[in-house]
């Protein structure tokens, strides 16, 4: 009896465990997209829209209703002398609430034709299922995905002053160099997964092969750190040219980096391998 109650023990941790992973993913994804300064622009723009619609469609009705009270004399003439009073009280506090709703459009009008113009940041690194925890790729990857919300954090800081097209280069450079990577993390898991059903005597070469990667992996994830220096270093010189100059040879030393990691993990030149959207 006691074995068949630590089996169904061990089966409902396991089974805890594989919802909390992903809930809790998505918990992690969906506070990172609403803490992003794009969504928070586009969440903005969509209140000053809504704002002007309503103060649009309330200045009309408002503005209706005080035309028909000045015009709908019969309605008032049953309430004897007060009619006059009511009438006009009636007309000019409807008119006074549309003006009042005209105002607010306009100002919300102007507030969404501002935000409109300004440029959108852009989108944060969308997050990645990391690998199981007993796998050697484990780390490495955790440590990547930490690595790309610091540099889109300095990016986003760098866009628009000195450092000049320096960020969109290292972006670019940085989402492919981190493509490279995750290959390298699934094929190290593949060879993971072969060692359990190899016979013995090829575990100890797949066990090497495992270690080589998770090496090969170790190199990139620091080199991409580089980069992520180079950029805090661009924040805090405020842009300057020379900050510029660092930020970019550190995007082209990432670039043969992404180039080496294509040839080790095989990945395709064509583009067809992982990108940065995919499995996210």
């Amino acid at each position: 009896m006691q074995p068949r109650r630590d089996e169904l023990v061990r089966w409902g941790e396991a089974a805890v465990q594989q919802l909390r992973g992903p809930v809790l993913d998505d918990l992690r994804r969906r506070f990172a997209g609403w803490r992003d300064p794009r969504a928070r622009l586009l969440r903005r723009r969509r209140r000053s829209k809504r704002a002007a619609g309503a103060g649009a469609a309330g200045a009309g009705v408002f503005g209706v209703g005080s035309y028909a009270s000045m015009a709908a004399d019969p309605v008032w003439s049953g309430l004897g002398p007060l009619s006059d009073i009511a009438q006009m009280t009636s007309a000019f506090g409807l008119g006074g609430l549309a003006v009042a709703s005209g105002v607010g459009a306009v100002g919300a009008g102007l507030r969404y034709r501002r935000l409109n113009r300004q440029p959108l940041p852009d989108p944060p690194p969308v997050s990645v299922s990391l690998p199981p925890r007993d796998s050697e790729a484990r780390e490495p990857m955790q440590r990547l995905q930490e690595a790309e919300q610091t540099l889109h954090k300095a990016l986003s800081q760098l866009s628009g002053t000195a450092a000049g097209s320096a960020p969109g280069d290292a972006r670019g450079t940085a989402d492919a160099t981190a493509a490279e990577l995750r290959t390298g993390a699934q094929r190290l898991q593949s060879v993971e997964a072969a060692i359990e059903h190899s016979p013995p005597a090829d575990r100890a070469g797949l066990r090497e092969d495992v270690r080589r990667l998770r090496s090969e992996l170790d190199d990139g994830v620091a080199e991409y750190g580089t980069l992520v220096a180079a950029a805090g270093r661009a924040v805090a010189a405020s842009g300057a040219p020379e900050q510029r100059d660092a930020l970019q040879d550190a995007a082209d030393r990432l670039a043969g980096l992404a180039s080496g990691l294509r040839e080790v993990f095989g990945a395709p030149e064509d583009g067809s391998g992982p990108s940065r959207g995919e499995g996210r």
